[in-house]
């Protein structure tokens, strides 16, 4: 070989090797103490993303050696890093666009990333105008709530179209708060649920209206569908003892209120998943004091319960466990930095806290310098 031909042969060598070398990550943060919520690897000290997703974790030297010249760093100082906070029910507020993004932007500089939306008294088409409106960068699902309208005509029976107005609305699913004497409303959502992609929220307001819940489940369809569909218990009124075996065999998930009459319930519950949702306001920090509250004996949860559940739980209950709600290779660089550690929550220090760096998708949508 001539020694022309080497050096080009070289060349193309170079070449090749630099195309198929991965890109750097866009952002690296470092130096933290980063829950993930995954068993594998609960705790690392750093990530990588690149895009919308993360690329790597692991150890602070291991990830600022995958930084290029292009990737920007923040050291974390040893802070506390949660996957962005998922609240699983909060009933719309009602209010113009300006309203309903001052909502979302408070939940943003609390590390609350997604939203599970209940249209509440709007109907869902106005609800995704005033969220199209807003043009909020957090992730909002929005249920319809069916309810009896004029001429016998249900409101909101049927599937918003299209159900994903933009990349963060996804407007498929639907819920009802229903008690004794809906029993035949709770057959038609059962239904409904059972025909359509839509995902199924039950808030039982009395225990006739879980029986019949759990009546109108076990007499339609079959056990092995329900469990890829996982349809809801929201903000239970009464503890579930009652009904562990439907809760196992059909992939009941929970949704624990944090609320006025809402029932604490045991995290060992034979769910499909638990979430947590408040109803209103959007404070994590609140709700991780409620649900560690030393004064609820062996009913409280522990930090680690009440983080996961308020993450990857929030993902799970909404059927995008594979995409969010936790902090692994390939999943939504969605990520909140705390101002104090979540794990030792007091009522006193819950009102202090607060995100001070929260991603979307690898976007910085709340940074306190």
């Amino acid at each position: 070989m001539t020694r022309r031909l080497l050096r080009a042969s070289l060349l193309i060598w170079t070449v090749i090797v630099t195309a198929c070398a991965p890109a750097p990550p866009d952002l690296v943060l470092t130096g933290g103490r980063i829950f993930t919520a995954t068993d594998a690897q609960p705790w690392v000290e750093a990530l990588a993303i690149r895009g919308d997703r993360i690329i790597a974790v692991g150890n602070t030297a291991e990830i600022t050696a995958l930084a290029g010249p292009t990737t920007q760093r923040r050291a974390l100082e040893g802070r506390i890093v949660v996957p962005g906070f998922n609240d699983a029910h909060v009933i719309d507020p009602g209010g113009d666009a300006d309203a309903v993004r001052a909502v979302l932007a408070r939940g943003l500089a609390m590390g609350v990333t997604s939203v599970q939306w209940f249209a509440g008294e709007r109907t869902v088409a106005e609800v995704a105008r005033v969220l199209r409106e807003a043009a909020s960068p957090a992730r909002v699902r929005v249920f319809r709530m069916p309810r009896p309208g004029p001429a016998g005509m249900t409101i909101d029976s049927r599937p918003h179209l299209p159900p994903q107005p933009t990349l963060r609305i996804d407007i498929r699913g639907f819920g009802f708060r229903l008690g004794s004497d809906d029993r035949d409303r709770i057959r038609q959502a059962v239904g409904w649920a059972f025909g359509t992609e839509d995902l199924l929220a039950v808030e039982a307001t009395d225990e006739d209206g879980l029986r019949a819940y759990e009546a109108a489940l076990t007499s339609t369809g079959v056990a092995e569908v329900w469990r890829r569909k996982r349809p809801r218990i929201d903000w239970p009124r009464q503890p579930l003892d009652s009904v562990l075996g439907l809760l196992r065999d059909y992939g009941i998930s929970v949704v624990q209120g944090t609320r006025g009459d809402a029932v604490l319930q045991s995290r060992v519950l034979p769910v499909g998943a638990m979430a947590v949702g408040t109803g209103s306001g959007i404070q994590p920090f609140e709700e991780l004091a409620w649900l560690m509250s030393p004064e609820r004996g062996a009913t409280a949860w522990t930090g680690i319960e009440a983080l996961t559940a308020m993450t990857r739980g929030g993902a799970l209950v909404e059927l995008q466990g594979r995409d969010k709600g936790f902090l692994a290779p390939g999943a939504l660089a969605d990520v909140a930095v705390l101002s104090d550690d979540p794990l030792a929550m007091t009522p006193a220090r819950a009102g202090h806290m607060r995100s001070l760096l929260t991603l979307v998708g690898g976007e910085v949508v709340h940074d306190v310098p």
